[in-house]
């Protein structure tokens, strides 16, 4: 089985960048694709100061460094060519990545595979003008990499053997747990997560409570962010398209239209994730009883139990690894 050696990573965004900086830890040749040549400087300059600092701390080696200086960044998607592994993480736009993909299986080798990074969109849908559908999956790591250590590989019918394997080798080599998904299951930890918000927006609502106290109380079981501090923080019109993909995977469609209708009136009509947010829009609520709080957090721990066990045996996820899988994404204990 080929190894993995030169990874390449496509996007300088948040979460491109949160990638090249955890894989820049292991010994891998790197090269990492920004379309901006302005930007490709500045993300130059900034990487090569952080190394330049780990040296003079002895944090790395002179050798490490002189390995780590010659990581290229570049905007040409032709530099790729030799890469190994790919993983892609550009907007969450299905027409962008599959031009992307169809670009890359054009210039890539043959045995390169080529991940995505998609919180949502399936490896099917990316695979539609590429030849090399034996070569695509999803790829999905949760943000911060340093401190969410779950990836959920998501094959489609068309993924081979092989392109698995090397990918699961490739995790245990940079230390990342994962959680192995076909299409049906593709996010699951995602949607087991959507299930709790769906009921928390009802929630919310019987009781009359502002976005960030209902926040406050739900952090007693969702941890790691509140739940609607998530979605402002993703952006609504993003959520709105993810959970419209994910509704489509659910034959009880209905239960997801009033959290999209609130995401739908929360963002203007460019799409633009900028105005509306529940945080910014939240008032004034008078106390709540614990008996309240109680409730609220017991028909979440419910709701969390219930999908945990049917996701589990619906997709034969095996029960242990989901449930390290959403302790590791948002810190319920289940």
């Amino acid at each position: 089985m080929n190894e993995i050696k030169t990874i390449g990573i496509v996007g300088s965004g948040k979460m491109g960048s949160d990638i090249f900086n955890y894989l820049s830890d292991f010994e891998y040749e790197i090269m990492w694709f920004t379309r901006n040549s302005d930007h490709k400087e500045v993300l130059r300059n900034t990487y090569h100061k952080k190394i330049k600092r780990q040296l003079k701390h002895s944090i790395i080696s002179q050798e490490i460094f002189d390995i780590r200086y010659k990581y290229r960044i570049t905007n040409n998607l032709t530099d790729l060519s030799e890469c190994d592994l790919i993983i892609e993480s550009v907007i969450e736009e299905p027409e962008i990545k599959s031009v992307l993909f169809q670009k890359l299986d054009e210039i890539v080798k043959p045995s390169c595979i080529l991940a995505s990074n998609s919180s949502s969109i399936l490896p099917t849908v990316l695979s539609e003008s590429v030849q090399r559908k034996n070569r695509i999956l999803g790829l999905h790591f949760f943000y911060p990499l340093a401190f969410k250590n779950v990836v959920e590989i998501i094959s489609s019918e068309f993924t081979d053997d092989i392109t698995v394997e090397k990918t699961k080798l490739f995790l245990d080599d940079i230390k990342r747990f994962y959680i192995e998904q076909n299409e049906d299951s593709a996010f699951v930890l995602n949607r087991l997560l959507l299930q709790i918000q769906i009921v928390a927006f009802k929630l919310l609502k019987e009781n009359g409570l502002g976005y960030k106290q209902f926040d406050d109380i739900t952090k007693q079981l969702v941890t790691e962010f509140g739940l609607f501090e998530m979605m402002d923080h993703v952006g609504h019109n993003t959520m709105y398209n993810a959970i419209m993909n994910y509704s489509r995977m659910d034959s009880d469609k209905k239960k997801y239209e009033p959290l999209l209708s609130e995401l739908k009136r929360r963002y203007p009509d460019s799409g633009k994730n900028t105005s509306n947010l529940f945080y910014d829009t939240d008032y004034e609520v008078l106390d709540i009883s614990q008996k309240t709080e109680h409730e609220i957090i017991s028909k979440l721990k419910e709701t969390a139990d219930k999908y945990l066990k049917k996701y589990s045996e619906e997709y034969q996820i095996n029960l242990f690894n989901l449930k390290k899988g959403i302790e590791e994404f948002c810190g319920i204990m289940l």
